[in-house]
């Protein structure tokens, strides 16, 4: 998304933003759209999380959003994240950027789609590695996907964590390698 695009705009939550006429499309996309109409702000204002829109300008309303959070990924033989690379990591943790949230309004999914979801994982892994690698370190972007997000997150490069725990969870990890991600 460039600053010459006039349609639609991505850019840090403001507190006046209002997400009263997001479309989640369904009930289970319903407490993404409770969470950011009722928490985003506070989590903005206690340093918890931060949020960025997608906002259609012609329409004057939010067509998508990401909400990022510092994680961790546990390592162990259970979960295979570097894939036989020795990383040498004295810790029981690797350092990660969570995708908490994300929403693509309804109306713009489908035959409507402009790839907004697409864009924000990628505005995710561009602030990962822009701005949170060279001042903190961080190896990965990690997402609690939901079952019928999977393919989505599988076409933007996450490979699901490969054990049995995980593949039955509800919303399942998946992570993406910063170091392997183009």
């Amino acid at each position: 998304m460039t600053d010459a695009d006039d349609e639609f705009g991505l850019r840090p939550l403001r507190p006046d933003d209002s997400f009263s006429s997001m479309k989640p499309g369904g009930e289970r996309f319903n407490p993404l759209k409770i969470f950011a109409r009722k928490n985003a702000r506070r989590y903005e204002e206690e340093n918890l999380a931060r949020t960025y829109v997608i906002h259609d300008r012609p329409n004057n309303r939010i067509a998508a959003y990401v909400t990022l959070v510092c994680s961790e990924v546990v390592s162990g033989e259970n979960l295979p994240l570097v894939n036989g690379e020795n990383l040498h990591f004295p810790y029981d943790t690797y350092p990660a950027v969570k995708i908490a949230r994300l929403l693509v309004d309804d109306r713009y999914r489908g035959e409507n789609s402009r790839g907004l979801g697409r864009i924000l994982v990628n505005f995710a892994q561009g602030i990962a590695r822009a701005e949170i690698c060279p001042a903190v370190g961080c190896r990965f972007v990690v997402v609690d996907s939901k079952q019928e997000s999977i393919g989505f997150y599988e076409r933007c490069g996450f490979t699901m964590v490969d054990t049995h725990e995980n593949r039955s969870r509800t919303e399942p990890v998946m992570y993406l390698d910063l170091h392997k991600a183009s």
